[in-house]
């Protein structure tokens, strides 16, 4: 397991640039970098906006300070370690009143907080507190696939956390729960995106894919399309979930030259799957457990964890790939 060590605290604020410079230098696993840095993304574009200045530009006040990157890391770390794939809240609650921030006296719920909840079923109470902070707010929005929507799940553990305020309205805790889909297969619905584009530097379209994913798309893909008078073109597709819609349309349109989206709603069937840390004789890899209709388990293993022990073996990584892939077969085959 990789270890990130931190210098003691001695600034308050920091740039974009320097939070994200931290974080690929710190030997962070993939969706563990990937979550962490969706959630600061988002946090400082909307600071950005509230605040008129551009993402390169912005502050980061008190969420740049260690603590906070600790919060955003740690809980990115801690969905990792127990191997959670998706995430899911309950509504949102909102305090009222006012709060002494880094810019003055501020409105509760923070500008910040409420453009980022922006579409997420909210609560507003009486409660004269800071009940969802900017962070809280960023890390809800690129963690859950869904916000106040009825789900279900067959519990294993939960975790309750308690905050240093005294509430006298209600308990100051979080509480979470770690369980398994109730269904053996998934059945919904998610939201496709489609437009085509003919005048966009393909240098683009790299950044334009890895945005769409810190936005909240599970799936992109670039199809090759020939459109009016000839011209060859390029067809953007990217679906997501309905919880981030506005994020990932958005996005669709600030990092593409489209003028157009065509939206659609399709419905989805997805197995139930389990990630598990499996040793086989070139290491510890991590493997992906798919269970078919019929029952059959199908294993299939991380891709980054093979590329990592083909690049440290020097190895070509299609047969390290097929070695793993052999290993695997063969002791479902003993197991059974």
């Amino acid at each position: 397991m990789s270890i990130v060590y931190f210098a003691q605290e001695t600034k308050t604020h920091r740039h974009d640039t320097e939070i994200r410079r931290m974080l690929e230098g710190g030997g962070l696993p993939p969706r563990v970098l990937r979550r962490s840095l969706a959630a600061f993304e988002l946090l400082g574009r909307c600071e950005a906006e509230v605040h008129g200045t551009s993402l390169e530009k912005v502050h980061f006040h008190e969420v740049g300070a260690l603590d906070s990157i600790v919060d955003i890391v740690g809980t990115a770390w801690a969905l990792e370690i127990l191997n959670v794939e998706r995430c899911h809240a309950s509504v949102i609650p909102q305090g009222r009143g006012f709060v002494k921030a880094a810019h003055g006296i501020l409105p509760i719920p923070a500008p910040a907080t409420v453009r980022m909840l922006e579409g997420a079923p909210v609560r507003m109470t009486e409660i004269e507190a800071e009940l969802t902070t900017p962070t809280g707010a960023a890390l809800l929005r690129t963690l859950c696939e869904t916000i106040g929507e009825p789900i279900g799940i067959r519990p294993r553990r939960t975790g309750v956390a308690t905050g240093t305020l005294d509430l006298t309205e209600r308990p100051n805790i979080v509480r979470a729960i770690l369980g398994e889909p109730l269904a053996p297969h998934d059945s919904g619905s998610v939201e496709v995106f489609e437009t085509t584009i003919d005048d966009m530097n393909p240098q683009l379209y790299g950044h334009l894919t890895e945005s769409l994913f810190v936005s909240g798309a599970r799936e992109v893909f670039l199809t090759p399309v020939q459109m009016k008078k000839g011209r060859p073109g390029v067809l953007v597709t990217a679906i997501c979930d309905s919880g981030k819609a506005h994020a990932v349309l958005e996005r669709l349109f600030k990092e593409s030259t489209t003028i157009g989206v065509r939206v659609r709603q399709e419905g989805r069937v997805e197995l139930m799957r389990s990630i598990a840390e499996v040793t086989t004789p070139l290491g510890m890899i991590r493997v992906k457990t798919a269970i078919l209709p019929t029952g059959e388990e199908r294993r299939m293993p991380e891709y980054e964890d093979v590329k990592r022990i083909a690049q440290s073996m020097g190895r070509p990584l299609v047969e390290v790939m097929d070695e793993v892939r052999s290993f695997l077969q063969e002791s479902a085959r003993t197991t059974v």
